[in-house]
This record gives C-alpha cells, structure tokens and sequence, in this order.
C-alpha cells in the first residue's frame, strides 16, 4: 500500500510525486505520550479529495457532499462516481444517505445535502463518507477512498465543518480525516507542507477540540 517517495526538502514533495497514481504524504505518528518528541514516520496514500459542509442543528446534521477531485489515477477509465454518507458502525444500511452518479467525469460536482437525526446512541459512532466508482460492465462499484469525523465533537461543534479533505485508504479513512490544506499554508512554490501529526488512537472523541475529532493534521505554517 505504502509507495516510495522521493527525497525533497523538509515539508515539501516534488512535482514527480504529485503525479503519481497516489499522492504521498509523510506522516509522524505519535507512538508514546503527546508531550514526548518520539515520533515514527511513514508515508500515506491519498485516493483524491472530496469537499463537504456539516452543519449541527440541535439534534440533526445536516451534511452537504459538494464534489471532488484528483480522481484522474483512482479511477481506472471511466470514472462514474457516486458518495454514500451513514453513521459507522450502523446497526441499519438502510440509514445510509448516497449521491446521484455522475458519469465520465474525473472532478463530479454532486451539491447534495442529506439530514441525520441524531440520537444518544449514535454519539460513539462516526459519521462515515466513502466515495466509489461504478462500473457499468460488471455492475459492481469499487471503494475509491473514505473518510469519518466522530459524532460527538460534530454535535459539540457550533461552527461548521467545511472544506476539501483527503480521501484516505478503508482501513484508516473509517477512523479519521485529513483536511487539505489551505493555500496560505504552502510554499511560495504552491507544493504543500506536509509534515502531519496523527493523535488519538481511542475509540470515539468526547469534546470538541481538534485532538478528540480523530483528525490528521497538516500544521498551518506561513511560507518561508
């Protein structure tokens, strides 16, 4: 899954890596206390981004899936594309909200908004975005890349979630996200900082600071 990645200097990645059928970014995961400076790195593969809007109002989210793009080497031909949205792990696949297809296109614009009820028990859960690509020939679609935000800080939250963010691998895209980072955060050369730290590993966030939303974070530096 992990792919080799040139050397660049410090928080930058090369023109090169960008245009690999998976873009690269190097991450430090924290594997003892956050006050400690041990750290271990390696190197994580995004599936394209996908921007969204979330939105609580008393005890509903109102969740907007707006579009996507970068899914030029995720999809394989053509690139029929749709995003399902439900709270994970859910006891009922019928809850789960999906998008229209939109056909033969590599950046889908869906501007769709769906609304999630949400009771005490869907607290601990996450609420669970995964992007896939229908294949018109086998009638089967494939996981294109996900991403998840606890529920719990979302409804904690009075502000709104919003943004394009990194569409991750299965296995950690239902455990956390990855916002992409904003212009004023890259070098004068337009390449991002991608230096990232990965905290909390527990189960589901219980307050609504940034830590507890169970989300990689690409620090917000100015440029050099």
């Amino acid at each position: 899954m992990w792919t080799k990645m040139a050397a660049t200097a410090p928080g930058t990645i090369s023109a090169a890596a960008l245009s690999n059928k998976m873009t690269c970014l190097k991450v430090y995961l924290r594997k003892t206390p956050a006050n400690s400076p041990q750290t271990s790195s390696f190197l994580l593969s995004t599936h394209g981004q996908l921007k969204l809007s979330i939105v609580q109002e008393q005890e509903v989210l109102v969740v907007s899936v707006l579009e996507a793009r970068g899914m030029l080497e995720s999809c394989q031909g053509a690139c029929d594309s749709y995003v399902k949205v439900g709270m994970s792990p859910d006891s009922d696949p019928t809850d789960r909200q999906k998008t229209q297809m939109v056909p033969h296109c590599r950046n889908p614009i869906f501007l769709q908004t769906f609304y999630f009820v949400v009771s005490e028990r869907d607290l601990n859960k996450r609420l669970l975005f995964t992007m896939w690509n229908s294949d018109s020939t086998t009638r089967m679609s494939a996981l294109l890349g996900c991403l998840s935000f606890g529920v719990r800080s979302l409804m904690d939250r009075d502000e709104e979630v919003q943004g394009w963010y990194y569409l991750l691998g299965e296995e950690l895209g239902r455990k956390k996200h990855l916002k992409v980072p904003t212009q004023h955060s890259c070098h004068t050369t337009g390449q991002p900082r991608l230096d990232a730290v990965l905290s909390n590993h527990g189960a589901a966030p219980e307050t609504n600071r940034p830590e507890n939303m169970q989300c990689l974070t690409l620090p917000d530096h100015s440029p050099p």
